[in-house]
């Protein structure tokens, strides 16, 4: 009888049972937001610098361009940020509605910051730039 190891060694099966750990603390901890993270997260780069393309603000956060078309259409909705035709392109700004917004997400980021540091301790800042540039290698190998 053949033992498998994948629990432990498939690069697929163990980032995916990591990912659904670290989204359910982050859904808790983003939670004050009444969104999911990854909204919050674009409107932190939006913080950043703004206004963006969508296209921009796909490759600053490695979504897909209808991903990032669907979400701020949402955002839209909730005048947390405008959107506006440039030519072929759709820029988005902050809205409105973005500083209340902005102040709850940076402090959830903080708090999950603190959290994933306390739970993952010494091992984070090497996995992290781990996944970053593993990530950047499978992206590549798309292209």
């Amino acid at each position: 009888m053949t033992t498998h190891h994948f629990t432990r060694t498939c690069a697929y099966f163990t980032a995916a049972r990591y990912m659904r750990s670290i989204e359910q603390l982050a859904d808790q901890t983003y939670a004050p937001t009444r969104m999911k993270p990854a909204y919050a997260y674009i409107m932190m780069t939006l913080q950043d610098a703004h206004p963006l393309t969508i296209m921009q603000l796909a490759q600053a956060l490695g979504y897909e361009r209808s991903t990032v078309s669907r979400m701020v259409k949402t955002l839209a909705q909730q005048q947390l940020v405008t959107l506006a035709a440039a030519g072929r392109a759709t820029t988005i700004d902050l809205g409105p509605a973005s500083s209340e917004f902005l102040t709850t997400a940076n402090q959830c980021l903080v708090q999950f910051g603190q959290l994933t540091d306390q739970l993952l301790g010494a091992d984070k800042p090497a996995m992290t730039t781990l996944l970053t540039t593993n990530n950047q290698k499978l992206r590549s190998a798309f292209k």
